[in-house]
């Protein structure tokens, strides 16, 4: 105790400086509306900063992780491009005219922006107009083990998606087992989990059943793995399933994805649009 005192003797006069300048700061900020904004944000500016340095430092420690892991995935589709269900897909990271007989395009791109834990969420990716992206493509996770979502708007250089944890998201898919389909939707409660409506109570459902895209639209390939069945049920009367399904993507980690490009959308949504007006 003598020594704090005699410590605070010795700089007393340095201490009471330093508290009288933040008590100063504290004042000036909490009274006047100019200094407040500024105050805050240089406070933003710097925090972003150290964010931003940050997130350098993580990604370049996790560089060759990625790296190969992109490899390797890259490696794979290249060997299903002769695959029917593609037909002839190929994976791009700059624009240029599609091959003929080409269905799917896949293009790469970067997370910048994500949210899991409202009711409507919303993901921001580093691609937009100038590399091809288009409102209405389809967004896989770079592994093709799930369907992040569907680009809503691009500027010119990114691109806003409505997610598949986003209430107005409805997708079909299809049990890869017995190919009964339905469609995909989210409740709003847990990010890992969605549910599996429409399918008829006739079908033969099985726990840890393997649900993919179905390929009933002109977004999303067929087989794209969207999760597993974890349970269902059927409401008293009803001559549907209720499903919840286990994700296999995980919204809270996922880093890059593939913006998917049918070549043929916009002659098949012309079609369609002509047979509604019948």
């Amino acid at each position: 105790m003598r020594n704090l005192i005699f410590l605070f003797v010795r700089h007393g006069g340095f201490v009471t400086f330093i508290f009288l300048e933040i008590l100063c700061m504290y004042l000036v900020v909490n009274n006047n509306q100019a200094q407040r904004e500024i105050y805050f944000n240089s406070v933003a500016s710097v925090s972003d900063a150290l964010t931003d340095r940050y997130d350098n430092v993580a990604q370049y420690i996790q560089l060759s992780t990625v790296a190969d892991s992109l490899a390797r995935e890259n490696a794979r589709l290249l060997a299903e491009a002769d695959n029917a269900r593609f037909i002839k897909a190929i994976f791009r990271d700059s624009i240029r005219e599609p091959e003929k007989g080409q269905l799917f395009v896949f293009q790469s791109a970067k997370i910048i922006s994500n949210s899991i834990n409202r009711s409507n969420n919303s993901i921001t990716i580093d691609r937009g107009r100038n590399h091809g992206i288009k409102p209405s493509m389809g967004v896989i996770g770079a592994d093709q083990k799930g369907v992040v979502g569907i680009i809503k708007r691009c500027t010119g250089n990114y691109s806003r998606l409505i997610p598949l944890l986003h209430r107005q998201t409805k997708i079909s898919a299809a049990i890869q087992r017995n190919g009964y389909f339905g469609s995909i939707v989210w409740r709003g409660n847990d990010s890992r989990t969605v549910s599996m409506i429409d399918v008829p109570k006739h079908a033969q459902l099985e726990i840890g059943d393997t649900v993919q895209t179905s390929g009933y639209s002109t977004i999303f390939p067929p087989g794209i793995m969207l999760g597993t069945i974890d349970t269902f049920w059927r409401q008293p009367g009803s001559n549907f399933y209720e499903i919840n399904v286990g994700l296999s993507m995980n919204f809270s980690s996922v880093k890059y994805v593939y913006v998917v490009e049918n070549m043929h959308q916009e002659e098949l949504n012309q079609l369609e649009s002509a047979e509604s007006d019948e």
